[in-house]
């Protein structure tokens, strides 16, 4: 595989995705032993061999929501009938505007993820972790790819195009991005006006930044399964609004 990257497969149908990206960089932060840095890796793959034996946690996949969502779902489902502490849907919160939730996906259906399923499976605490690794195979298996677009000189910018499907869920694909081949000025900053629409700019690319932000807050109007008019950039473990 690439660099950082290994795979391996072949034990009873089970293949193992194993990207080293974080367990490089506190190597060169010197911050931990190399020893105890590879049996935190050995660790982790059994914890995922094990996780993903289970055919169900296997097919979980991220899907990112706007807070407006969240808040009319809860709304309609309380006019119907259910009580707080019943509401079926099982969510987080990933920033000021942007909620994260989970569906089983299969190739006859997609549904979402309920609370009691997670309680079931064990993975109230893991199941953000289990759903990037997820989202990140899934992008290699469909060959998901970046395709810059001609600005008529306002700098350099992407588009990413997966499956029409999960390509706003490239917010918890962090490592898949930092992999793609990103031509920029800057940090990665992310806008997904739309479930299938991401715009990929520089962080110092000023003149990229007004354009794709006029992108997407026109998409953000204008196109179906919006999500959000900002743009969002990777820090301390979390996005936040650029």
């Amino acid at each position: 595989m690439g660099d950082l990257h290994l795979h391996a497969s072949g034990m009873e149908g089970y293949e193992l995705n194993i990207y080293l990206d974080n367990a490089y960089e506190v190597y060169l932060s010197g911050v931990r032993d190399i020893n105890l840095i590879f049996n935190d890796q050995l660790e982790s793959i059994k914890n995922q061999k094990k996780t993903l034996s289970n055919s169900d946690v296997k097919s979980i996949l991220p899907v990112i929501k706007p807070y407006t969502y969240i808040e009319s779902s809860i709304v309609q489902l309380k006019e119907a009938g259910y009580d707080k502490g019943d509401i079926p849907l099982f969510y987080e919160k990933l920033n000021e505007d942007l909620y994260l939730m989970y569906v089983f996906d299969s190739a006859e259906s997609m549904r979402f993820v309920s609370p009691k399923e997670v309680e079931k499976h064990g993975i109230k605490d893991s199941i953000r972790d289990i759903a990037s690794k997820n989202i990140e195979s899934y992008y290699s298996k469909i060959e998901a790819q970046l395709r810059e677009i001609d600005t008529k000189g306002n700098g350099r910018a992407y588009l990413f195009f997966a499956d029409e499907n999960y390509e706003a869920s490239i917010l918890m694909g962090v490592g898949y991005l930092k992999r793609l081949k990103l031509e920029i000025d800057g940090d990665p900053v992310v806008f997904i006006p739309a479930r299938n629409v991401v715009l990929i700019v520089g962080s110092n690319d000023s003149k990229a930044i007004d354009m794709a932000s006029s992108i997407a807050a026109r998409g953000y109007r204008e196109l179906g399964y919006a999500i959000s008019p900002f743009g969002y950039k990777y820090q301390d473990g979390k996005w936040s609004r650029y």
